[in-house]
């Protein structure tokens, strides 16, 4: 969803949900997200939304709203979010809690609450009766955008790069993990056909060991693909401002933009197969495949000799 200068937008969830997407900003629905999570969440590249969280909503999923420079983690109702050009966010709580996280530093806002952050300003300060002016703050990280763009792209350039090479690790560390599970199978499978019962539930247990790994790895990497993404909404996003055949006039920075937005680009295309990689065997899978091998060892046992990993 992206809004100009006089529009807005209302996305409306199915718990009856609401965000409210203001002026001058584009969001995305976060799609990449972990099967073993149920959570709605919400990418703010730049600009301001307003999210009230329904009660039905609390008790069945996680809602949060993402920006490049924090994460938002509802615990409660209604906040508004700003992410503006220069990297900076904004929070305000109208009711209920939220946890600000930046990765670094974690704190837990209540009502009437506030903290802003940035790329410069890690740390999080919590502000009573923070009472945030939106269009000042929007004004400024423009003006501080086009004062030193190089500045500001460095930054969220910065951020790519370093997400990339701890994204490509997890991914790796995925492949050798899902290797091992299948070495760990054939195993198994030999150890059942020697009725070697014993050595067939270590092996056994050792796979159920793997699969929750690969569990936890499954959240990590689609924490990281969503974190990645608003990098690089941002930074195309300078690229339409360097591009602007007006607005780049003023852009100070705007040619190292421009030099980078192809790698930056080819990067993104990197990521993108990196997460379908990373993500192709859910947990639920993995559950399910559990199970079936459980109930085929009894099978076996009981004198039903089937092979089991032929049959998954």
């Amino acid at each position: 969803v992206r809004t100009g200068d006089a529009g807005e937008g209302v996305i409306t969830l199915v718990d009856d949900s609401f965000v409210k997407v203001h002026s001058n900003s584009q969001i995305v629905m976060n799609t990449i997200i972990s099967p073993l999570e149920k959570k709605n969440s919400v990418l703010v590249f730049f600009g301001r939304v307003w999210s009230k969280i329904s009660k039905k909503a609390m008790h069945r999923k996680i809602f949060e709203v993402q920006t490049p420079t924090a994460v938002c983690g509802v615990r409660g109702t209604d906040f508004e979010t700003g992410a503006y050009e220069d990297g900076t966010t904004l929070v305000q709580v109208n009711t209920g809690e939220v946890s600000l996280d930046n990765e670094t530093h974690q704190k837990t806002l209540y009502k009437d609450q506030g903290a802003q952050l940035s790329y410069e300003v890690r740390e999080i300060r919590v502000e009573p009766g923070y009472q945030p002016d939106w269009e000042q703050s929007d004004a400024r990280g423009r003006e501080n955008l086009f004062a030193d763009g190089e500045k500001y792209g460095g930054y969220v350039h910065a951020e790519i790069y370093a997400r990339r090479d701890r994204l490509k690790a997890m991914v790796e560390r995925a492949k050798v993990l899902s290797q091992k599970k299948q070495d760990l199978a054939a195993a198994e499978k030999a150890a059942r056909e020697a009725g070697e019962s014993a050595a067939q539930d270590a092996l056994l247990t050792e796979i159920e060991d793997i699969n929750q790994a690969l569990g936890t790895l499954n959240k990590r990497i689609a924490f990281a693909g969503g974190r990645l993404e608003c990098q690089f909404g941002l930074f195309s996003h300078y690229g339409d401002l360097a591009k602007h055949p007006e607005l780049s006039k003023r852009f100070n920075g705007r040619e190292f933009i421009l030099k980078e937005l192809d790698n930056i680009e080819m990067i993104q295309a990197e990521f993108n197969a990196m997460i379908e990689e990373g993500m192709k065997m859910s947990m639920e899978d993995m559950d399910d495949m559990m199970e079936e091998m459980r109930q085929k060892m009894k099978d076996y046992k009981n004198g039903q000799k089937k092979d089991l990993f032929d049959e998954l």
